[in-house]
């Protein structure tokens, strides 16, 4: 995965205060329950120091508007929100943290970000595409095909299957057309995830002209539904997560065949090494919610240690400690490097101390 999204989440200076809360329908008064749930946050961010702009500003994104999404997480700082994510299952613990990073390894872990998508809902007289490329940057199309007629006329005698053979060819016409309006929109997005849903017959010519890799890697919704549909979207979720694991298991393999020759490196402070002096391609995370492990961090993104020794030694004067996983990411985020998951896997331990990186360049032999 790749994290430049959150690079604006480092700009600025002062703690940020990050909270993810519970806000699912369980009753009538869901409102209500929200409202104290985040009393409780706030009560605790302020113990911890937090700002009254700060949490003002977290009350207009948490009981300002109606709210449908079972989950929300928000950072913000200095009295401005900086991000927030509507979260399709309740968080798997609500937190308030107020610290001087942002705590957004939950958010990675839970709810990895799906990239850019196009969602298709074909029918026999073209279709209707969605590009989605965050839940607030949408782009709707429809394509109208030039095919006709689009239904089978029942008019009997000897003409009837010259009609039914029109349609057909009107079918495959628009067809044709709606799988080039999909593969320009997925070549422009930069995705090769598409979601198909609609009529059975028009997903199936669609699929027919589709390039290979479009057509192979597409996640089919056996559904007659609009693109903006809640099917439509868990369907793309699932499809993301799938291709996410998939992805972090080749990369797993990697670091394993690596390992021996240099070329990858284990444990936390080897790796907070790696990632600092720019040497890791990729970094690869057990998902541990009870983690407590720490570092040393300054001002950049690439002041980190796993001392303070080290870390002075440097020529960093403002030091401070955060958590290691919050130190990580901001880490990543501001490099070119890419952040994965590690699969659970009883066969296949992760590496040691729950994190490894596969490396740019060999290490050299001790």
């Amino acid at each position: 995965m790749q994290l430049g999204f959150l690079r604006p989440l480092y700009a600025g200076e002062g703690n940020c205060a990050s909270i993810y809360l519970d806000a699912s329908q369980t009753a009538d008064d869901t409102a209500d329950l929200l409202a104290l749930r985040w009393r409780t946050a706030r009560d605790q961010l302020a113990e911890q120091g937090a700002d009254a702009a700060t949490l003002d500003a977290l009350d207009e994104v948490v009981i300002g508007p109606a709210r449908a999404e079972p989950g929300l997480a928000a950072f913000a700082r200095s009295g401005a929100v900086m991000f927030t994510a509507r979260l399709p299952h309740p968080p798997r613990r609500e937190i308030s943290r107020y610290a001087r990073l942002p705590h957004l390894m939950p958010l990675l872990a839970q709810y990895p970000p799906q990239g850019t998508q196009v969602r298709v809902a074909a029918d026999r007289a073209g279709g209707e595409i969605m590009v989605v490329r965050a839940a607030d940057a949408i782009a709707k199309e429809h394509v109208e095909g030039t095919g006709w007629p689009v239904h089978r006329a029942k008019v009997g005698g000897w003409s009837q299957a010259r009609y039914e053979r029109s349609a057909e060819e009107a079918w495959e016409e628009n067809a044709k057309q709606l799988a080039a309006a999909v593969t320009a929109e997925a070549r422009r997005a930069g995705t090769e995830l598409i979601v198909v849903g609609g009529d059975v017959r028009a997903r199936t010519l669609l699929l027919e002209h589709l390039d290979k890799p479009l057509r192979d890697g597409a996640v089919i919704v056996d559904r007659e539904v609009s693109v903006d549909s809640e099917l439509m979207a868990e369907a793309a979720e699932q499809g993301a997560r799938a291709r996410t694991e998939r992805e972090a298991r080749r990369r797993l393999e990697s670091f394993r065949n690596q390992l021996p020759h240099g070329t990858a490196t284990e444990g936390l402070a080897e790796t907070i090494a790696a990632v600092r002096d720019g040497l890791a391609s990729d970094v690869l995370v057990a998902d541990d919610p009870t983690s407590t492990a720490t570092a040393w961090i300054g001002p950049e993104p690439a002041d980190l240690a796993a001392s303070e020794a080290e870390l002075r030694e440097r020529g960093v004067d403002h030091v401070a400690t955060d958590r290691a996983d919050a130190a990580i990411v901001r880490a990543v985020a501001c490099t070119d490097a890419e952040l994965w998951f590690v699969p659970e896997d009883k066969d296949e331990p992760p590496p040691r101390g729950g994190i490894g990186a596969l490396l740019r360049y060999t290490l050299p032999r001790s």
